[in-house]
C-alpha cells in the first residue's frame, strides 16, 4: 500500500531506492529493505532518524553514525557486511549496506534454538577471522553480540554495525561508554584504554551465549552484573556435557577476568577453537569451512596468500576424497581444473610409465586453471 510507505522515500531517495520492507531500528536509525534501482538489487537502507536523543546522548549517537559513514567502504572482507556508500538526500543520511536474509545470530540464542556446536565453532571461527582483520584496519569493533551477527541465506556470517568502533591510535576524541553490558569486559569498568581483549572478551561470552543459552554471570540487575564481572564469578561453559573440552577451554579461556589468562591476540584464540575441530567432525559428521581453512593454511601452495585469499578458495573450492586407484585427470581428456592435494599423494602416468608424484602440498592441472584464453588443455599435453 502506498500509505504505508515511509516519509523518506516520498523524495529523492524514493527515486532511487524502492521501499519494500522495514527491517529494524536502533537508537538512532531505521533499516529498510528496498531495492536499488541504479545498480538493480537489494540492498539495506540505514536512515538516520532527524530526532534522536537529546544532550550528550544525542551528541553520542552522532558520534557513532559518523563512524558508520566513515568507515563505508573500508572494509573488505568475506564475513564482514559490506557497505555500499555513504550519503545525505533531502536532509536524511543513509548507509546503503548489502542485504542478507538469514536474520541475526540472536536467533539462536534461547534453550530450545541453539546451533549444533560445530556450526557455533564454525561461526565463532569466522567472526575471530573478520575482527583481525579490522583490528589490522586500526579498528576495535566494541559492541560484538549476535545482533549484530548477520547471516545469508546459505548461513555465511557476517560481522555488523561498526558505529561503535574505537580507532586505535587515533587522535580525535572519541566515545568511550558504548556497548551491551553482557559483553563488556571488566576492564571497561576500571577505566581501562580499549583494546584487542575487549573484542576477544566480548566474542567469547557470545559464543558462550550460543552453545549454552545463557550468560556466563546470574545476575539480572546492572549493578550486580558489573559486580559479578569485576570479582570474576562466573558459571562454567562445562555445565552443558555434550561439548568438546578443547571448545570449552577455548570459550572459558577468552572471558577470563584475568587479562593475563585471556588470550592476547586472534591468533591464540582461533588455534584454540582449532584445537575442537577433529572432534566436533566426529560427532557432526561433516567438515566445516574453518576446519578446512586451518587445513588449506598449512599446506605449502598456499604459503603465499593471505588469510582473505585462503577464505576464497575455501569458499570456491569442493573437496573430494579419493580412493586408492581412483583416476584424476584421464590420460588424453581435456581438464580446466586445478587441485591441490591437501593429503596423500597422486602418480603422473603416461602410458603405463609413471613418470612422476604430485605430494600433499602440491598443486596440478594450475596452468590450464590461470590460461587467460580459457582452452581446455589435455592431460600430457605439452
Amino acid at each position: 500500500m502506498a500509505n504505508d510507505v515511509p516519509g523518506v522515500f516520498a523524495g529523492a531517495l524514493g527515486q532511487r531506492f524502492e521501499f519494500e520492507r522495514r527491517l529494524g531500528h536502533g537508537g538512532m536509525a531505521e533499516v529498510y529493505l528496498a531495492r536499488d534501482r541504479f545498480r538493480e538489487r537489494q540492498v539495506a537502507l540505514k536512515i538516520v532518524r532527524t530526532t534522536h536523543g537529546a544532550g550528550e546522548d544525542r551528541k553520542q549517537l552522532e558520534h557513532l553514525w559518523l563512524n558508520e559513514m566513515r568507515l563505508a567502504g573500508r572494509l573488505r572482507h568475506p564475513y564482514i557486511l559490506e557497505i555500499y556508500e555513504a550519503g545525505n538526500e533531502d536532509g536524511h543520511s543513509f548507509l546503503v549496506m548489502e542485504y542478507l536474509a538469514g536474520g541475526t545470530l540472536s536467533s539462536y540464542t534461547t534453550a530450545g534454538t541453539l546451533l549444533p556446536p560445530s556450526r557455533v565453532a564454525d561461526v565463532v571461527f569466522k567472526v575471530c577471522h573478520a575482527l583481525e582483520y579490522a583490528n589490522t584496519q586500526g579498528l576495535l569493533h566494541r559492541d560484538v553480540k549476535p545482533a549484530n551477527v548477520l547471516l545469508a541465506a546459505d548461513g555465511t556470517p557476517k560481522i555488523s554495525d561498526f558505529g561503535a568502533a574505537y580507532l586505535l591510535g587515533g587522535e580525535h576524541t572519541q566515545v568511550i561508554g558504548v556497548g551491551t553490558l553482557p559483553y563488556m569486559p571488566p576492564e571497561h569498568f576500571e577505566g581501562v584504554e580499549p583494546g584487542v581483549q575487549f573484542d576477544i572478551y566480548a566474542t567469547g561470552v557470545m559464543a558462550y551465549n550460543l552453545l549454552s543459552g545463557a550468560y556466563p554471570h546470574l545476575s539480572e540487575t546492572q549493578a550486580e552484573v558489573i559486580h559479578e564481572k569485576l570479582q570474576g564469578k562466573s558459571v562454567p561453559l562445562s555445565r552443558r556435557k555434550d561439548l568438546p573440552e578443547a571448545l570449552v577451554a577455548a570459550v572459558e579461556r577468552a572471558i577470563q577476568r584475568d587479562r593475563a589468562r585471556r588470550f592476547a591476540t586472534w591468533h591464540e584464540f582461533r588455534e584454540a577453537l582449532a584445537r575442537a575441530f577433529p572432534e566436533l567432525i566426529a560427532q557432526s559428521a561433516t567438515v566445516s569451512e574453518s576446519a578446512r581453512f586451518e587445513a588449506l593454511r598449512r599446506i605449502p601452495f598456499f604459503a603465499g596468500f593471505s588469510e582473505t585469499q585462503v577464505w576464497e578458495a575455501v569458499r570456491i573450492g569442493t573437496p573430494r576424497s579419493l580412493d586408492k586407484g581412483t583416476e584424476v585427470i584421464a590420460e588424453g581428456s581435456d581438464d580446466t581444473t586445478l587441485y591441490v592435494v591437501e593429503s596423500g599423494d597422486l602418480e603422473v602416468v603416461h602410458k603405463g610409465v609413471r613418470l612422476g608424484r604430485i605430494a600433499t602440498g602440491e598443486a596440478c592441472g594450475e596452468i590450464a586453471f590461470i590460461d587467460p584464453t580459457g582452452r581446455a588443455r589435455r592431460a600430457c599435453e605439452r
